[in-house]
This record gives C-alpha cells, structure tokens and sequence, in this order.
C-alpha cells in the first residue's frame, strides 16, 4: 500500500490471510467483500522454526505438476499471451534467498489463490503493461497490484488505503487524484495508475536510481527507508534493500513481488501455476465524458450493464460522471464503437468519432484518404496491428477538426 510518511500519508497496515491459508483451497471471502487481504500467508509464520532443507529444494519439488511435464513441443504448440509477454520482459534480479523461497512455495501450494487473482486481473493488466512501458520502467511493476491489493478495485483496508494501487487519501490527494463526494480517484483505474507510477518515478529518483528502495519506500514511505539507510551507513553496514532494518510488512513486501514475478518469468517449463490465459492485446478502452451523465446512460449507450461498466470504472461511487471534468471511462473495443453508433454521444462525449462499416474493397488507404487522417490514427483509433480489415468491421474514423 501507498504510505509516505514524508508525504503527510500513513499507511494502511496490510490485513494477512487467517494462518490456516495454507491449507484451504479458496481465495478468503473478504476479498469479495471489498477489503485488502494480502497475498501469502501470516507473516509471523515465517519467524516460527522453518524446514530449511524444505525451502532450499529444487523448483521441481514445489509441485508435482510442475514444467518437467511440459514439453517443448507442447510449448510451441500454445499461442502465447500476455504472461509470455511479461515474462519476456521481466529483468529484475530476483534473489535465491529464504523469504522469497517462501513466497514463491506459498504461491505455489496455493493454486486457487493464484488463478483467482490472475482471472481478476485480466481486464486491467494489459492497460497497466502499456502504462509502465510507455514510461519504459521496470515492467515487474505490472504485478504490484497482485502484492497491493489482489488485484480487486474495490480493494479498501481498515485504515483507509483504497483501489487497485492502495493510495491512502493523503498521498493520493498529493499525486493528483480527486477524492470528493460522488467519485474516489483511488479507485478510477486509469487516474490511479498514473498516480502510482508518478510516484514510483519519484522515489527511483530520491533513492537514487534503486527500485528496490523505491518499492520499499511505496510501502512504508520514504523517511523510513532513508532513516534505515542512514542508520547501516553509521554502522558501516551494506545499505542494500536486504541489510536495512525496516518494518516486518516491508521486508515481506518487497520478496513477494520478486517471488511472483519469477514464477511468471519462469512460468510453464520450470514452475507450474494456474495464470488466468489473458491475452496480449488491450481489454479496455478509454472514452472521455465531458459532462455529467449517469453511469448507467453510457451503459446504456454502449451495449453493456450498468453493473459491468462499474466494473471497470470503479471510482465513480456515485454512478455518475464528475460535471466539467474530463472522465475517462474504461470499456471493451466494441462497446466503445457501439457508444459512438448512438445518435446521443456526440452529447457526453469529447471525441467526436464516425463509425464507418467497412464494404468489399476499403482499405485503410482509402479511408484514411478520404477523412484526411493518417492510415496510423485510423489503425491506433481502433487497435489494429496492421492494414488489414474485412468487409461488415465497423472503424471508428476520429474527426480530427470537432475534437478538444
């Protein structure tokens, strides 16, 4: 959870599951309810007497299912997804020490919690993949929702952290998120995403290029980590996130992002967890309401419930849009291209979008020719990974001279 304490913010301690975790085979019901569960186990588990030859076995030994039976040939033959991808990307050095051994064993042993979590995350993470690379920052940092918040957006703890990222309401104020009556920016998706990774870049920086610093401080603020780094340099000690003395959550905090991110690197021939299959293409897309509208008109609009766009734009607790604000509200590709078939969406929207049904013979070319707009506006308007498009697709052709 978000907790600067340099920022005027205190941190929402993390609730850890019922010590009997390991062995039940259900994610705790809490998490449905809206309340922060963290993922593993009770921390103090860990200060009890452990089985060292146990934590220190080969990956192999974690599950008798593990990637030994997966074969090359059965690799090639599944089209790969956003995990893939992911793993392909992550460069983080990760450890062999005991707490992440532990967190990576924990995972493990507790599929249902894993494939729960994962199957939560499917509409966000592609969003969040794009957000953290356009920035060109660690893309571990994808998974910190995982650690956070399970990946629920309805996430709230008992001391006030909220949404997706866990901002207590002094940092998120302090990063630009709105909390007013009506609408939580804790919890809008595509604000609090851009708040967290703001302030991601800004303890890389005060810690002087160190990420593990950063993610630490993340958790339990800066002054704590400065003060624990300040402390080992009078000692003469390593000043490396592994020799500071900082809180129990923090230094479990740090372990079980790594942990979760080499099972994911690794995932499929050397680990075997149940990833939720999401596939490497966006899941939602941004529209942006200028007005005040309730939640359930653009629902209306665009061929969906109330319930599922809520769903996916869980800041607005209101169920309308915020007035004279720009909202930028989340919903699947066609949904969005059904919103702008209605004749009433020029009137909430701030694009202004022509939806074009494509006939025998179009071509982006053509189209793009026509509307005076580039083939690349057309093919990123409406997520296209090339020219091609087929006769009955509807395009959105943006109208470049109507918009803000």
């Amino acid at each position: 959870m978000v907790n600067q304490g340099d920022l005027s913010a205190q941190t929402a301690s993390v609730q850890s599951l019922p010590e009997d975790a390991d062995h039940q085979c259900e994610v705790d019901k809490r998490l449905f309810a809206g309340s922060y569960i963290a993922t593993g186990s009770s921390l103090h588990n860990l200060n009890q007497t452990p089985d060292i030859n146990a934590l220190t076995t080969s990956p192999a030994d974690f599950h008798p299912n593990l990637a030994a039976s997966h074969t090359s040939e059965q690799a090639e033959n599944q089209e790969p997804d956003l995990w893939d991808l992911l793993a392909s990307e992550f460069d983080m050095k990760v450890p062999n020490n005991r707490t992440i051994r532990y967190y990576k064993r924990w995972y493990v042993n507790n599929p249902y919690h894993v494939e729960k979590v994962t199957a939560r995350a499917e509409p966000f993470l592609y969003y969040i993949y794009q957000q953290v690379n356009a920035r060109d920052l660690p893309i571990e940092l994808v998974l910190l929702p995982f650690v956070e918040s399970s990946f629920d957006q309805f996430a709230y703890s008992h001391k006030g952290a909220a949404g997706l990222w866990q901002f207590t309401e002094p940092t998120g104020k302090t990063f630009g998120l709105e909390i007013i009556k009506g609408y939580d920016g804790r919890r809008d998706i595509v604000y609090s995403t851009d708040a967290a990774l703001d302030l991601l870049e800004y303890l890389y920086d005060k810690f002087d290029g160190n990420w593990l610093h950063a993610i630490a401080a993340y958790n339990t603020g800066g002054g704590r980590v400065r003060t624990a780094i300040k402390q080992n340099k009078k000692q003469g000690k390593s000043t490396d996130f592994w020799s500071l003395k900082l809180p129990k959550e923090t230094r479990h905090y740090v372990p079980k992002l790594l942990a979760m991110a080499d099972l994911v690197k690794h995932h499929g021939y050397r680990y075997d967890i149940p990833l939720h299959s999401i596939k490497a293409e966006p899941v939602l897309e941004e529209i942006t309401i200028s007005r005040r509208v309730k939640l359930g008109t653009v629902a209306a609009y665009s061929g969906l419930s109330s319930k599922e766009l809520y769903h996916f734009n869980p800041g607005y607790t209101a169920g309308y849009t915020r007035k004279n604000k720009d909202n930028k509200i989340l919903m699947p590709m066609k949904n969005k291209t059904q919103f702008f078939e209605h004749k009433n969406a020029r009137t909430y929207a701030k694009q202004d979008y022509e939806v074009y049904d494509i006939q025998a013979g179009d071509s982006l070319n053509q189209l793009a020719y026509i509307n005076n707009i580039s083939v690349d506006i057309i093919k990123q308007v409406n997520n296209l990974s090339d020219a091609t498009i087929f006769a009955g697709q509807k395009l959105l052709i943006p109208n470049l001279t109507s918009t803000d």
